[in-house]
């Protein structure tokens, strides 16, 4: 009878507990989000859609730009291979935005240096082979690396 006591009375409290980790977690993935998105004010922003479709393969870019400060959504999804996403947020100069994604893929996060070309209805970007510096992972080679081009399109 103890051990049914036991159970009665601790199960509730574990189950709570439980609980409230996961809206600790939900509560500071919906901070980042929303500080990520309050960067740029919506009364002198401009929102910007690309994106490249090779063979079956797509990448899509959505970029918000405000002044020079600059986040969005980067995503990569190749056919039947790893998939990733995530924000990005940096800065225009020139022509050019020198960013960090919060790269997501394979259950795994980490942060990506990326540098965007703004080249009149579309946006080049590199990706290749990356090395870590200081804990962000950059590319090893850019001179090397495969060239993506995505062409403007509109926002859905």
């Amino acid at each position: 009878m103890k051990p049914m006591r036991f159970f009665v009375i601790f199960l509730p409290l574990l189950a709570f507990g439980c609980r409230s980790g996961s809206s600790e977690t939900e509560r500071k993935t919906a901070a980042v989000t929303d500080s990520v998105m309050d960067a740029v004010s919506p009364a002198t922003s401009s929102r910007q859609c690309y994106r490249q479709v090779v063979g079956r393969d797509t990448t899509m870019l959505t970029l918000t730009t405000g002044d020079s400060i600059v986040t969005g959504e980067l995503t990569v999804l190749p056919y039947q291979k790893d998939q990733a996403r995530g924000p990005i947020r940096g800065t225009l100069a020139n022509n050019q935005i020198t960013a960090q994604w919060q790269r997501t893929g394979e259950g795994v996060t980490q942060p990506y240096e990326v540098v965007f070309t703004m080249k009149g209805d579309s946006v080049v970007w590199r990706e290749g082979e990356r090395v870590e510096k200081q804990g962000v992972w950059v590319l090893k080679n850019p001179a090397q690396s495969y060239e993506y081009v995505l062409a403007k399109t509109d926002c859905q």
